[in-house]
């Protein structure tokens, strides 16, 4: 057997070795040290390092064969783990696989819904551009870009809900044919095209995101007048006609900041989940004891009932409010300090 002779070899190496080093050392004990010539004790020095290092490389090659093998094992085991996507066959859904559709549609969703949540930045910006001097969208280059940033944020929405859309197309009629990879394409492809076939009024005219964007910035300048409809201030492009102008909007915006219940200036306004209409907090608490019990909305014109846990807290809508009556403040001094120059 290989290792019965290699031990074997090993030692005799090592008598030989140790019978070299013991003639030295009882030469030099001995004070025979002259006997020994320099060629003897260099001969035996080298012998005892190739020992020792012949026993290291022995010891380790056990080890580094099992190393080797568990690296081609593995490099083995890695190139068996590839996949060639680009190959795979677009094969019919499975049921299972059909079902999961639907979810992933939710998770375009939810996606829409988180970013959405940050949608007032843009009309943040524009009204704080508009109380630092920049008159309107028509003469500055600040709030056209705004604008623009506006817009392609609601383009990516519009996306994003057709990723939805197609998704649930398929899960609902198309989710179990051939082709499923090449359907959703065809299918997004479709969308996204008859989207951008839109002209700019009829694809952001409607959407009160950008309403409200447009509305509060027209209202930094025009505190007391409501903002025209925005087919007046979005220029008519081939594909607009009279008749899609009407359906789209037919009057102006404007914002009332005062309570129905106590005709003045909103204070800490809840709002209504129900209605969307706000009031004072004060008064509104006032207005719906007892508070399990729905009552008929104190607005104008609301014939919708609530309970008063259907009201919440509108932050935005109070700093609004706050920011219209420092608005009004200014404009009055300003008219003063001009009555007074003349």
């Amino acid at each position: 057997m290989p290792h019965a002779t290699t031990s074997r070899r090993k030692a005799t190496s090592r008598r030989q070795n140790s019978e070299d080093i013991e003639d030295v050392h009882n030469s030099q004990v001995n004070g025979h040290v002259d006997d020994v010539s320099d060629e003897e004790q260099t001969r035996a020095s080298r012998n005892v390092k190739k020992e020792k290092k012949g026993n290291g490389k022995q010891r380790a090659a056990p080890e580094e064969q099992d190393e080797d093998a568990a690296a081609v094992d593995e490099d083995e085991e890695d190139e068996d783990d590839l996949i060639d996507v680009s190959n795979l066959p677009d094969q019919p859904l499975r049921r299972v696989d059909a079902q999961k559709l639907n979810g992933i549609a939710e998770d375009w969703r939810n996606m829409r819904l988180q970013i959405g949540q940050r949608v007032d930045i843009f009309k943040e910006v524009g009204v704080a551009m508009a109380d630092a001097g920049e008159e309107s969208f028509e003469t500055s280059e600040n709030l056209q870009e705004i604008d623009t940033a506006m817009r392609e944020f609601l383009d990516v929405d519009a996306e994003m809900e057709a990723h939805a859309q197609t998704l649930d197309d398929m899960y609902q009629r198309l989710g179990f044919q051939d082709k499923p990879v090449q359907r959703y394409e065809n299918g997004l492809e479709e969308r996204k095209n008859t989207y951008a076939g839109k002209t700019t009024r009829q694809k952001y005219a409607r959407d009160e995101r950008y309403k409200a964007f447009r509305a509060g910035v027209w209202e930094v300048h025009h505190l007391d007048d409501p903002m025209p409809p925005l087919t007046e201030l979005i220029p008519r492009e081939v594909g607009d006609d009279d008749d899609d102008d009407d359906e789209l909007e037919t009057g102006g915006v404007t914002q009332n900041y005062k309570c129905p219940l106590t005709l003045t200036f909103l204070v800490n306004p809840l709002t209504s989940k129900v209605c969307g209409h706000s009031f004072s907090a004060d008064a509104i608490r006032a207005h719906g004891k007892p508070a399990h019990l729905p009552k008929k909305c104190p607005a104008a014109g609301c014939n919708k009932s609530f309970k008063l846990s259907d009201c919440v807290p509108d932050v935005k809508l109070d700093k609004r409010v706050k920011d219209y009556k420092r608005r009004h403040a200014e404009r009055e001094e300003n008219s003063d300090a001009e009555e007074v120059v003349d």
